[in-house]
């Protein structure tokens, strides 16, 4: 079966992060706080752009970090409850816990507002709840932290508990952002699988040097390079948000996104400037009776 049947884009508003991304109030704070996101991130530089991006990882550093507080305090959580069931032992290793989680959210918001900085409407919007959420969690383990520290170990207690709410909640909007608004995914072209026999996509006089030409492979957008070392093709719809390419700036033998200013090379399709980390899709490419012809770039099997 041939047919290519994709959904449509809609919200019912009928789901609890529906709702959520459609609050009122969202909307203004997100649109206050992220030019501020987006300075800080400019004054930063690339390299540290990339890093928190998670660029040269091949794919978002953020989900990594979350991990860490999420597990250290879902430690604190387990300990806790056996310290109130009678089990003193077991305070000091909820502590130190609590505080290894405190250190992990710090690194998690921090990425987690880089890949934030150029989202847009729903996600935008669910993203500075994700953010707010985690944020109360934060200041709620602190206070438990303080409250432990000066023998309130009930208040501290309960506050923890607070807080792993306040982040339980967060992390279910988070799995809403990664998986149902696809942020920190990657964005590719419709879901085809081309042929791996070559395919013409477009005559050889229609290929200038050093301009960037979109053609089509059965469906699949693509964009075409001839330098001095031949002819480049990539996929054309920009892996970090789905861009098409084929309107961004060439930079040498590099086309730069014109939505969020990654820079991809033609040679491999690797990023090599954020916020994208995933690489393009490379086909490789030959002339044949005047016409250039594509296929995807053949896997390499290795030798054991």
């Amino acid at each position: 079966m041939n047919a290519r049947v994709l959904n449509p884009e809609t919200s019912l508003n009928r789901r609890p992060a529906d709702r959520i991304a459609k609050i009122a109030w969202l909307g203004p704070i997100a649109d206050s706080v992220q030019p501020v996101v987006q300075r800080a991130l400019a004054a930063a530089g690339l390299p540290m752009r990339n890093a928190l991006h998670g660029t040269a990882l091949g794919h978002p550093l953020h989900p990594m970090l979350t991990d860490v507080p999420v597990g250290a305090w879902t430690v604190t959580a387990v300990l806790d409850a056996l310290e109130a069931a009678g089990s003193a032992r077991f305070a000091a290793g909820a502590d130190a816990a609590l505080v290894v989680g405190f250190l992990g959210a710090l690194g998690a918001a921090i990425t987690g507002y880089a890949d934030w900085s150029d989202t847009a409407d729903d996600a935008k919007s669910l993203g500075m709840a994700h953010a707010m959420l985690n944020g109360a969690a934060t200041v709620a383990y602190t206070a438990s932290f303080a409250a432990r520290r000066t023998g309130n170990r009930g208040a501290g207690i309960a506050l923890a508990y607070a807080g792993y709410g306040a982040m339980s909640l967060a992390a279910y909007l988070g799995g809403e952002l990664s998986m149902g608004l696809q942020l920190g995914v990657r964005h590719t072209a419709e879901p085809i699988f081309p042929a791996n026999d070559f395919t013409p996509v477009l005559d050889e006089h229609a290929l200038e040097s050093g301009k960037i030409v979109r053609a089509d492979l059965n469906g699949i957008p693509l964009i075409l390079l001839r330098t001095h070392d031949g002819i480049f093709a990539m996929g054309a719809a920009c892996t970090h948000r789905g861009a098409p390419l084929d309107e961004g700036t060439l930079e040498g033998a590099c086309v730069r996104c014109p939505w969020h200013g990654s820079l991809f090379s033609f040679a491999d399709g690797g990023p090599l400037e954020g916020p994208a980390t995933f690489p393009q899709p490379q086909f490789e490419t030959r002339v044949e009776a005047g016409r250039i012809e594509v296929r995807p770039l053949q896997p390499i099997v290795a030798s054991m």
